[in-house]
């Protein structure tokens, strides 16, 4: 039999408890790669997978399902594809090209079919809406993740264990316009900088944007010589892109333009410079341009630290062949997989970092930066999708409670797992009420605002206020414009949240959900805590499961039993 040694792992109940499951994976790329490998290899019945990426080159040195003649093709389509090569138990695999946040391919009703959803993301918003919607479907999930050596799996049981947004995760850093424009400090301050100012202002599709924008820079300086000298910048960057497709000496133009006249006039405004070291302009000279037009093909190492000589034949060689691809298309983005633009901004970065005493780096270290790349391992990938299987198998176990881990890895080899936390009380996701509002279409072209909140007001027993959309206020009690309003015409009537004024108890999310009956849920609203004064108000006791440097991190690392996890409903009334 295929599946004996499955059956004596996990036993006969809980197989055919997975084999009759149906699971999403959110993700296909390292991670999922490899998660999918183990979901179909773990006998799961039904498997949908959903990414909305396509293969670069980047991706094959560690998704090891796709291949180079796979470049530009779907992820998600691709790795279902590749893992019907050892689906020997006959999953059904429905692969799904798409963003997992659109609402018209994946609405509330395709959600609810899931039994289980793992997620294999590598961006905040994505993993929170996912969260959001587990709890509002009280559907388990297990969330994952890896950086370099490091990795985490982390069981989420709706309202049973701290969500995904219990904890406070760090956003991608932004830097001022005013910093990358004018007084870099840094090498990621150069790389923006030649990234989504420079190579955007010559080369790419014209759009607004916010390196160029008045207004924006008008708000984090008020020097005037600044703000002019800003606008002369991006308006001679306009007047050297329209030279582009006809011009001998764009390169000579660019070269003096970027790092002489714009930092000489930059040292004029010396109010810049009374608190850091000045720029130093670059110097060169015809000789060095006429050793640049007579040298011929030349390799650069991607982890050595060019020169400045050598970062300035790669932006001549690499300028010449964008001057020339610009003769047939109109415009050319930045892609980090394409050599050209690559090594454009590279070598641009460093010039700047040079001018402006800054520490010089590799193509290698550019390319992630500029890239966005999340430094990724195919080891650690491997770790934390075994994990991630195991412990997410063990949900489908007939037990009246669960022993479930967060479990996590880090260098030296340390694997450390810890007790699942419990909610954060003070988490604005999971410690709203969630539910749906089922209201029928004859209902929801005839009944008006006042009947809604003549259904939510004694759920609260005082005054209350609801807020549809982006925070648009529809109702409170100094504010009645919409009770005689019919719900079809209320605006953005779809995601509502319900406060009480005197903040007494927990706040109600309704998804309005248009069906065959009117039916509204059942809620029992619970007491908000009382919240302290602490510096550690938006933490949670307990870890994910990581790798910690040098071995276990404190606490008990063995099984815990929590409570039976909250029974997912697909109908509430």
């Amino acid at each position: 039999m295929k599946n004996a040694y499955l059956k004596r792992v996990l036993g006969e109940e809980c197989l055919n408890r997975v084999q009759s499951s149906r699971v999403l994976m959110v993700g296909a790329g390292g991670l999922g790669c490899e998660l999918l490998k183990d979901l179909v290899l773990c006998g799961y019945g039904e498997i949908h997978i959903v990414d909305l990426d396509t293969i670069t080159l980047s991706n094959l040195n560690r998704q090891f399902l796709f291949r180079k003649t796979d470049i530009d093709k779907s992820k998600s389509l691709t790795v279902a594809k590749a893992v019907e090569a050892f689906n020997y138990l006959g999953a059904r695999l429905v692969p799904l090209h798409g963003n997992i946040m659109d609402t018209k391919q994946f609405p509330l009703e395709w959600w609810q079919q899931f039994d289980y959803i793992y997620n294999a993301l590598d961006n905040i918003e994505a993993r929170s809406y996912v969260n959001s919607m587990c709890l509002l479907l009280k559907t388990p999930f297990m969330e994952s993740g890896t950086e370099g050596y490091n990795g985490h799996v982390s069981p989420i049981l709706p309202y049973n264990s701290a969500c995904f947004d219990c904890q406070t995760h760090v956003p991608p850093k932004t830097y001022p316009v005013c910093t990358i424009r004018s007084t870099p400090s840094l090498p990621v301050h150069c790389i923006t900088w030649a990234k989504e100012f420079l190579f955007y202002q010559l080369f790419d599709e014209q759009e607004s944007s916010s390196f160029t924008d008045a207004d924006a820079i008008a708000k984090e300086t008020d020097n005037d010589a600044e703000i002019e000298n800003l606008a002369q910048e991006a308006n001679e960057l306009a007047e050297l892109r329209a030279k582009i497709k006809h011009s001998d000496k764009f390169f000579v133009e660019l070269v003096n333009k970027i790092y002489k006249v714009d930092i000489e006039r930059l040292l004029s405004i010396e109010t810049l410079w009374q608190t850091r070291r000045p720029p130093t302009p670059l110097e060169w000279d015809l000789e060095a341009l006429q050793r640049l037009e007579t040298a011929g093909a030349f390799e650069l190492s991607d982890t050595k630290v060019w020169s400045v000589d050598e970062n300035l034949r790669a932006l001549y060689f690499s300028s010449a062949n964008i001057q020339r691809r610009l003769q047939k298309e109109e415009f050319i983005s930045f892609d980090k997989d394409d050599d050209d633009t690559m090594t454009f901004v590279a070598a641009a970065s460093n010039l700047r970092s040079h001018v402006f005493h800054i520490e010089a780096k590799s193509r290698f270290d550019i390319k992630e930066i500029a890239g966005n790349i999340i430094p990724a391992i195919a080891t650690t990938n491997a770790f934390i999708s075994g994990f991630a299987s195991a412990i997410g198998t063990r949900y489908f176990q007939n037990n009246a409670s669960l022993h479930i881990l967060n479990t996590s890895v880090a260098p030296k080899n340390a694997i450390v797992s810890a007790p699942i936390p419990p909610p954060n009380p003070h988490c604005s996701s999971c410690s709203a009420r969630r539910e749906l509002l089922y209201v029928s279409k004859h209902d929801f072209e005839s009944l008006t605002l006042q009947w809604l909140v003549d259904k939510l007001t004694p759920l609260y027993n005082e005054d209350i206020s609801i807020q549809v959309g982006e925070s648009k206020l529809i109702y409170d009690v100094d504010f009645d414009d919409y009770l005689s309003v019919k719900l079809s015409q209320v605006p953005d009537l779809k995601v509502i949240l319900v406060q009480d004024d005197a903040n007494r108890l927990q706040n109600l999310v309704l998804y309005l959900v248009i069906g065959e009956e009117t039916r509204f849920p059942s809620v029992d609203l619970q007491a908000k805590p009382v919240k302290e004064d602490s510096d550690d108000d938006d933490k949670i006791n307990g870890d994910d499961i990581e790798l910690v440097e040098g071995g276990a991190a404190d606490g008990d690392s063995s099984d815990v039993e929590i409570v039976e996890p909250v029974t997912k409903k697909q109908h509430i009334g």
